[in-house]
């Protein structure tokens, strides 16, 4: 054809199928990618759900005929094995969803779960911003101490912390724990078990028959008295509040005779001792001529 050019016109018949082919490649990768996370998510799904249910995951993967897996359900349903156990008439499956079970306590209208949720309850004290929980994980709470690096945690799991010197070897764990040890000592025959728990022993003293237990306890004794002592000191005590005030009025009494006896006792000790010495000598004179 005159004027068309040939390349030209092969370029646009091919560039259509080369988009439609650059298309269906990409559909198949994404397709190849999502087929291969969806056998790594069932693979991953078969492993937990074996491993919860005590299964061997080979075993699963390999049986994948519909005989095998019902196989295997009925294996789980025997009733020597936990599922078949929780599954047995009268089994936890029983009691849990029984008329006044803990399902149902659960659940009834102002059960647990009603309380738990419901205005002002547990759940919203919880939360409440001055609440014991938030107290505790809160930055610098205790249990933000407990953990922190250096914290108490660290302190009784770290090289030669408490846990260590607790179980190492000569440790007080060993120490308790070894022959002729402590417990060895207080659990061995004669030892002080057998002391505590003998005929006439200190737990019978204690808690035997007349004992000192019962002595306390019976009418009349120690506990007794106690007690009206008790009663005794509530009445005494308007008294000894009314002889408080008293011994206060006597101190203040004699606060005021020391004030007042002060300055005599100053007085007399400006007088001049002649005059003091010639009162005593007059007086001396006196007596001698009575007698």
């Amino acid at each position: 054809m005159p004027g068309l050019d040939l390349q030209n016109l092969r370029d646009a018949v091919s560039v259509p199928m080369r988009l439609s082919a650059a298309v269906t490649e990409t559909s198949f990768t994404i397709a190849e990618a999502s087929i291969t996370l969806s056998r790594m998510a069932v693979d991953t799904l078969t492993r937990e759900v074996a491993s919860s249910l005590g299964l061997d995951a080979a075993d699963v993967g390999a049986s994948a005929t519909p005989f095998a897996l019902l196989q295997q359900v009925a294996d789980l349903l025997q009733r020597d094995r936990p599922v078949g156990k929780a599954l047995a008439p009268g089994g936890v499956a029983d009691r849990l969803l029984a008329d006044g079970g803990v399902f149902d306590r659960l659940t009834q209208p102002g059960g647990i779960l009603d309380r738990l949720t419901a205005d002002d309850g547990l759940l919203d004290q919880m939360t409440e911003p001055d609440s014991i929980l938030l107290r505790l994980t809160s930055r610098d709470g205790p249990l933000d101490r407990l953990t922190r690096d250096g914290g108490v945690i660290d302190q009784i799991t770290d090289n030669e912390g408490v846990l260590d010197r607790l179980t190492r070897e000569g440790g007080l764990i060993d120490k308790l724990t070894s022959d002729a040890g402590v417990l060895d000592k207080i659990t061995a025959p004669g030892g002080l078990l057998d002391r505590l728990a003998a005929p006439d022993g200190l737990l019978d003293q204690l808690v035997g028959e007349e004992g000192a237990l019962e002595r306390a306890i019976a009418p009349g004794g120690p506990l007794d008295k106690i007690t009206e002592l008790a009663d005794v000191i509530d009445i005494l005590s308007p008294q000894i509040a009314t002889m408080q005030e008293t011994v206060g009025e006597l101190r203040t009494a004699v606060d005021m005779l020391n004030a007042a006896v002060t300055p005599l006792g100053e007085l007399a000790g400006r007088i001049p001792r002649r005059l003091v010495r010639g009162k005593n000598s007059s007086t001396e004179l006196v007596a001698d001529s009575e007698d």
